[in-house]
C-alpha cells in the first residue's frame, strides 16, 4: 500500500509536471519535449534491464514500479509518456490536452487511492467502485475550474469510466476525455 501511494505521488508530480509545460509551453513544445524525455527514458530502461544501474533512476524505478512490471524497467511511465503523447499527437487544443491531462493524472491518482482507502465494491478487476467515484470527484474539481460544470461532469464521468476499460488507463483516460471535452466545446 505504501508503495502504491508513493507511486501515485510520483504520477500527480510528472503529470503536473507535463501539465505545467503545455500550458507554459504550449502543445507542440510540450509533444517534443514529452516525445524526448521518452526516448532518453527507453535508452534508460534498455540499460536497467542490461544490469547498468543508474543510481537516480534505478532508485527511482525499484520504489515507484509494481512487482508485475519488473520485466520492463519503467513500463508505468513509459505507457504515460505514450498516453500524453498520443493525445497531443491528435489534440492540438491547449485547453482540451490540460483537461484530459487533469483527468488522466488527478483522477488517476485520486481513483488508486480513494480504492486503495475506500474500496470494497469491485467492478473491473481491482478497480472498485469507491475508487472510481473519487477519481470522478478529483477529475471535476479540476475541470471545473477549466469548463462550465455540466462539460467538468460529463467529462469527469466517461473520462474516469475509460479506466475500466481493458487497456492500459494511461492511454484510454486522456483519450477518451479529450474526444468528450472535443465533442462538448
Amino acid at each position: 500500500m505504501r508503495q502504491e501511494i508513493l507511486r501515485q505521488f510520483v504520477h500527480f508530480l510528472f503529470g503536473s509536471a507535463f501539465i505545467a509545460l503545455v500550458i507554459v509551453a504550449g502543445t507542440e513544445t510540450a509533444l517534443t519535449v514529452v516525445a524526448a524525455a521518452m526516448l532518453l527514458g527507453l535508452v534508460g530502461s534498455y540499460l536497467l534491464k542490461s544490469g547498468l544501474r543508474i543510481p537516480i533512476l534505478f532508485n527511482l524505478v525499484q520504489i515507484v514500479e509494481r512487482k508485475y512490471e519488473k520485466t520492463l524497467p519503467g513500463k508505468g511511465a513509459f505507457m504515460f509518456f505514450l498516453g500524453a503523447i498520443i493525445l497531443m499527437f491528435f489534440f492540438k487544443e491547449q485547453a482540451i490536452v490540460v483537461g484530459a491531462l487533469c483527468v488522466a493524472v488527478y483522477g488517476d491518482a485520486a481513483s488508486t487511492i480513494f480504492g486503495i482507502r475506500f474500496g470494497r465494491h469491485r467492478i473491473a478487476g481491482k478497480k472498485t467502485l469507491e475508487g472510481t467515484l473519487g477519481g470522478i470527484l478529483v477529475s471535476l474539481f479540476f475541470l471545473g475550474m477549466l469548463f462550465e460544470w455540466w462539460v467538468a461532469l460529463i467529462a469527469a464521468v466517461v473520462g474516469m469510466l475509460a479506466e475500466l476499460l481493458p487497456i492500459d488507463d494511461n492511454i484510454t483516460i486522456p483519450i477518451v476525455a479529450a474526444a468528450v471535452l472535443t465533442l462538448l466545446l
